[in-house]
């Protein structure tokens, strides 16, 4: 058990240690560290830190110890793992990933270790702790693997860090292994069906705004951020060609306890470096492209958006590019008039769709990688070194016979998903289940 002191109190230390301790007479906190001994007498020399919150002396102190010309020697045994984790979380962490990591990363800290482990000093914890605390995500929480999986991420990266500053000699958390879970069944598919697909497309060939977005979702692999981000000069008709170079993404905001206060749409680079890309596409999409554009110019102020650094899918009303928020509900409506309310068709279903339809027409899975822009496939696609431009050429092809398929009713994929994982597990015993998971959360 670790010992527990009162924090209002100042509580000795002995030499070479430091302490965080909040002051009885104006509620300060206080940060205390040895900075080595007086030559004239040799008493020890003191360095003292202030602040209004324990996070911000704590901060203070791992900062002095890490730049400090006797690395090591002043621990805050005092420090605890909730402080130090916050600290990591809004001092760090938070300019390496995005704010939708964030939430998760902030929610693994709020919900599942600072309960366990918070008031634990970080230089007390161990293994067998942060085995233990796995186990119990999974026992009594039955959470996921994958979240159980970021929590002892989330601990391996802050002990990283406590290393770098010299708080602790190693990583506790490097050593707990993840709890065997049995796989289950998935709930809901992630591939539109064959139906669904036929069904999609002539529907949304009825209404102006949802047939050249769903098409493009459909039979591009676009992410829906990187379609309403998409510019009249990103589209090449000539070449039938679209670069993709920038994307609409939802950043959150913070309070300062890591709890989300609001979502602003920004317009920013794509996902990965991966994700730019230029990509073929087929014939239907520009034809509905082509119609889109006839629309938009016999809108009020529609002509004025028709430029190069206009963007394509602007509201009709406004005249401005789409937002998540307006183009969500106006998809949800869409899907609620036609019979597809509960079909489950989220947006990212898209992206897996065209994914199964490329592997289905038998495209080689490194193209399908370079076109979804995958970062992480090529690692389990590692087998396929080159993709020669002329391949591409064929992808358009194969999506074009597939479109026309689809549009006469008569869709006839030339391999099933069970032909499709024998072949891939015939190249690689390991390589179907990399590629189900690296397309499930690309």
């Amino acid at each position: 058990m670790p010992r527990t002191t009162n924090k209002l109190k100042n509580t000795r230390r002995g030499n070479n240690e430091g302490s965080i301790f909040r002051r009885s007479s104006d509620g300060k906190w206080v940060g205390q560290i040895s900075a080595g001994y007086r030559a004239e007498d040799g008493k020890p020399i003191r360095k003292y830190f202030y602040g209004n919150t324990r996070e911000e002396v704590a901060h203070l102190v791992a900062l002095e110890v890490a730049t400090s010309p006797n690395k090591g020697t002043a621990v805050p045994q005092e420090l605890i793992v909730k402080d130090f984790l916050h600290q990591w979380l809004t001092s760090f962490k938070v300019y390496e990933v995005s704010s939708r990591t964030m939430e998760l990363y902030y929610s693994c800290e709020r919900l599942h270790i600072v309960p366990v482990l918070g008031d634990i000093p970080v230089s007390s914890v161990t293994p067998i702790q942060i085995q233990t605390l796995l186990y119990q995500l999974q026992s009594e929480k039955q959470l996921s693997r994958r979240t159980i999986s970021l929590v002892r991420s989330v601990l391996i990266q802050m002990y990283d860090y406590a290393i770098d500053l010299r708080l602790v000699d190693n990583n506790p958390a490097r050593n707990a292994r993840l709890p065997k879970q049995p796989r289950k069944p998935e709930e809901k598919e992630k591939v539109i069906s064959i139906a669904q697909r036929e069904a999609l497309l002539k529907a949304a060939a009825e209404d102006e705004i949802m047939c050249p977005i769903l098409t493009m979702l459909m039979l591009t692999g676009m992410r829906i951020g990187e379609v309403l981000a998409l510019q009249w000069k990103h589209i090449n008709f000539v070449a039938k060609t679209i670069d993709i170079r920038q994307s609409l993404t939802r950043e959150l905001v913070f309070d300062e306890d890591g709890k989300t206060q609001k979502m602003v749409d920004v317009l920013g680079t794509t996902k990965t470096l991966t994700s730019q890309r230029t990509i073929q596409v087929p014939d239907l999409v520009l034809e509905r492209l082509r119609r889109w554009m006839r629309y938009v110019a016999t809108l009020k102020g529609g002509l004025d958006v028709l430029t190069p650094d206009g963007f394509v899918f602007v509201s009709t009303r406004t005249m401005q590019m789409r937002t998540y928020s307006g183009f969500r509900a106006s998809y949800r409506h869409f899907l609620k008039r036609k019979g597809f309310e509960n079909d489950g068709l989220n947006l990212h279903r898209y992206r897996h769709t065209y994914a199964s339809m490329l592997l289905e027409q038998e495209v080689n899975p490194k193209v399908v990688q370079k076109l979804l822009g995958h970062r992480d496939v090529s690692t389990t696609l590692g087998i396929y070194t080159h993709v020669v431009p002329e391949v591409f050429s064929a992808v358009t092809a194969a999506v074009n016979e597939a479109t026309n398929q689809l549009m006469a009713g008569n869709y006839a994929p030339k391999r099933n998903a069970a032909q499709i994982r024998q072949q891939l597990q015939q190249l690689d015993p390991l390589l179907s289940d990399d590629i189900e998971i690296n397309l499930k959360f690309a």
